[in-house]
């Protein structure tokens, strides 16, 4: 028996199953960068404005909805680092990569813990992909005389990590943007002289 696609009602409810996986997806990408990937699947039906009977129609799992949502993450970073490649300015690239890589990953509590997990394929082919992009930025800058000689693609791996910054500090109030000081003075350690000057104010205390 086959069946009329052409009834009113089949269009209908294919255009809703879209809209409902799109609702998932934003929901459940806006609630892995507040709380990581430990979101309940409840918290990101009601974030949709969806039940949970329906993430599971349109997914097989809260994990294979995650691990899209952290694909899409690795994928935009991916993007980021294809981009800084074609930079004509070796430094620039590979800084201009950095910057953006610290703010998505301050931003981002699912990409810190993207980055930090393989457990599937998907996900260790993407990181596999970035870190090929940082190793050809890396050689970039050093063969254009702009990074240091003992400085590593895997060194550079870690400096987008290396600028998460607690609020507060021994009493003193870190400015909106001390990580962006603290990063500036992490690329300024790893480049040829030539110091930067540091954004925004330094924190506030007594």
């Amino acid at each position: 028996m086959s069946i009329d696609t052409s009834s009113p009602g089949v269009p209908r409810e294919r255009a809703d199953a879209r809209r409902n996986r799109q609702l998932l997806l934003e929901a459940a990408a806006s609630c892995v960068a507040e709380k990581g990937t430990a979101v309940a699947a409840l918290d990101i039906a009601e974030h949709a404005g969806v039940s949970v009977a329906t993430l599971y129609r349109r997914f097989t799992s809260k994990e294979a909805l995650i691990e899209q949502v952290l694909l899409d993450l690795l994928d935009q970073l991916n993007t980021v680092a294809a981009h800084a490649l074609t930079d004509r300015d070796a430094w620039d690239g590979l800084s201009g990569f950095i910057v953006a890589f610290a703010r998505m990953n301050k931003d981002n509590h699912g990409l810190s813990e993207a980055l930090g997990s393989q457990e599937t394929e998907a996900l260790a082919t993407a990181q596999r992909k970035l870190r090929d992009a940082i190793r050809d930025l890396t050689s970039r800058a050093r063969l254009a005389g702009v990074l240091r000689d003992d400085i590593t693609w895997q060194d550079i791996a870690f400096v987008p990590k290396a600028v998460l910054v607690d609020r507060e500090c021994i009493g003193l109030t870190a400015g909106e943007r001390e990580w962006e000081r603290c990063l500036t003075l992490l690329l300024d350690g790893l480049r040829t002289p030539s110091p930067t000057p540091l954004p925004g104010t330094g924190p506030t205390g007594p």
